[in-house]
């Protein structure tokens, strides 16, 4: 009988906190101890909501002054709220200028008035190679050969090359998870970071699809393990200093 049951369902975003560290994958996933925001998160869902409204509008709409009005809506109506939590007022408008700077910036990186944009925030559920998993995929659209191509926002810092293939991961899980439920073939995927800004794009090839799908089968099976154990070990690094949990954690108590 195992000592816990495991999650429902994986994510690409639980896949990777498992692999930097079982622990905090048992705090938050399977104890259910959430994280508060942080201004980070904070102004990656604000930053991708305004990106939202602004590709529901038809292409000729997609103008700046347009992402401006998103911005000032989304503000007033329920971000303005979210920030008081944790950002002093005095802070609010430093907030809404470095967010703000996000949003301009995606306008040197592509033209949204030319982006097909098929999908916005698109919710993804099913099994892959008997994995239940769920996720969410910032936008996609099918290009013109009739493939799909993934678009990734980020608010974060562009990182080094050494840590690009980390953050490709989730898009090649999204990828496979497609193509397994027959939605079409991916053929290319794109990390778009917005304070660059830079979007880095990689190919999606038969090998990649095989290592991630290898990759969710090998995590979900090591997850069961612990849940019968009831043992999830840490794995300390340089981003301890950023955890949540780092209090309560034993490596550092």
């Amino acid at each position: 009988m195992s000592v816990y049951t495991p999650p429902p369902h994986l994510s690409p975003s639980s896949i990777g906190t498992f692999q930097t560290c079982p622990l905090k994958f048992k705090y938050s996933k399977i104890d259910g101890i959430r994280e508060p925001a942080t201004e980070a998160t904070l102004m990656g869902n604000f930053v991708h909501e305004i990106f939202e409204a602004l590709y529901a509008l038809e292409p000729d709409r997609r103008e700046i002054l347009a992402a401006k009005d998103a911005a000032r809506i989304l503000w007033d109506q329920k971000y303005e709220e979210l920030a008081s939590e944790i950002i002093h007022e005095r802070h609010h408008n430093d907030f809404r200028w470095k967010s703000w700077f996000c949003v301009e910036n995606l306008w040197q990186l592509e033209n949204p008035k030319k982006t097909r944009v098929d999908q916005i925030e698109f919710e993804l559920n099913g099994d892959l190679a008997g994995v239940t998993m769920k996720g969410f995929i910032d936008r996609y659209h099918y290009d013109e050969n009739g493939t799909i191509q993934i678009g990734d926002y980020k608010t974060g810092k562009v990182p080094s090359a050494r840590y690009e293939d980390d953050k490709f991961t989730q898009l090649f899980i999204y990828a496979a998870l497609l193509q397994e439920l027959n939605l079409g073939e991916v053929s290319w995927v794109h990390l778009i970071y917005l304070k660059g800004p830079k979007m880095i794009s990689r190919r999606v090839s038969e090998e990649d699809i095989d290592e991630v799908t290898e990759t969710v089968v090998t995590v979900k099976n090591e997850i069961d393990k612990r849940c019968e154990s009831g043992i999830f070990e840490t794995k300390t690094g340089p981003l301890c200093n950023w955890c949540y949990f780092k209090p309560n954690c034993p490596a550092f108590n």
